[in-house]
């Protein structure tokens, strides 16, 4: 109920890009192939509902370029799927190293925020170019972990976007790459020698969805009153330590 909670808040505008601490937190007490497939449809449900609390805010240059660099990362995700999907390969394990790594990494870039976004406010907004390569980079953590969101929300505010407009532009991007990345999952279902996204995983989830709607809500209704800066320096403290756990676990087998 907690990543639930934390992903809509996040979707609904509240507290940065806190949603990517949810599969470290489902991490703590699921395999990892069936924490990473159980979040897929949750997500796309927290999408649908953050788009109708910002139904006309967007910024199509950004939601494009970004959404075409993802295309790739979406492949290459695909494959590191596929990778370790095989038999013989400890999933779980790799999963939880990986989950770990990008966890680490988005509390550094959290940490560099301020900096990079101080730097840009001197010169003119980022483009095409730097749209591709983060898209890339997020097209790959969110295969993984379903964790682009810091990735995304940095090139959101490189590209200057208002609050409503930043949010709105998100829902919109994460609601098209999570739809894809249905039929990747099935897929490495079908390729891998392991199971991801299945009838089961999908059941498991069913309970969870009616908090969906209710936690955007929310989240959405804290953007336009509140700041979030406290509560995201919490939960990025909580994350460091979940992907420091996750990576140590890894480790040790």
């Amino acid at each position: 109920m907690g990543a639930v909670f934390l992903t809509g808040f996040s979707k609904g505008g509240f507290g940065g890009g806190l949603g990517v601490i949810s599969t470290p937190l489902l991490l703590l007490v699921l395999p990892g192939p069936v924490a990473v497939s159980m979040m897929l449809p949750l997500l796309i449900v927290c999408d649908f509902f953050t788009l109708r609390q910002f139904p006309t805010h967007w910024d199509r240059p950004s939601f494009r370029w970004l959404a075409t660099g993802a295309g790739l990362g979406l492949f290459a995700g695909f494959g590191i799927l596929l990778l370790i999907g095989r038999e013989g390969v400890d999933a779980d394990r790799w999963i939880r190293l990986m989950v770990g790594v990008i966890a680490l990494g988005f509390c550094l870039l959290q940490l560099a925020r301020g900096l990079l976004v101080a730097r840009a406010q001197r010169q003119a907004p980022v483009g095409r170019r730097t749209g591709w390569g983060m898209g890339l980079l997020a097209g790959v953590t969110t295969m993984v972990a379903h964790a682009a969101g810091p990735v995304a929300n940095m090139f959101f505010l490189l590209r200057r976007l208002d609050r409503q407009t930043f949010v709105g532009t998100s829902a919109r991007y994460f609601l098209l790459v999570n739809c894809v990345k249905i039929p990747f999952f099935v897929a490495a279902s079908m390729l891998a020698e392991r199971s991801y996204l299945t009838l089961d995983t999908l059941r498991w989830g069913l309970w969870l969805i009616p908090l969906c709607p209710l936690s955007v809500a929310l989240g959405a209704w804290l953007n336009r009153r509140l700041d979030g800066a406290v509560f995201t320096r919490i939960i990025y403290g909580l994350l460091f330590v979940t992907g420091l756990n996750m990576i140590v676990q890894a480790i040790r087998g």
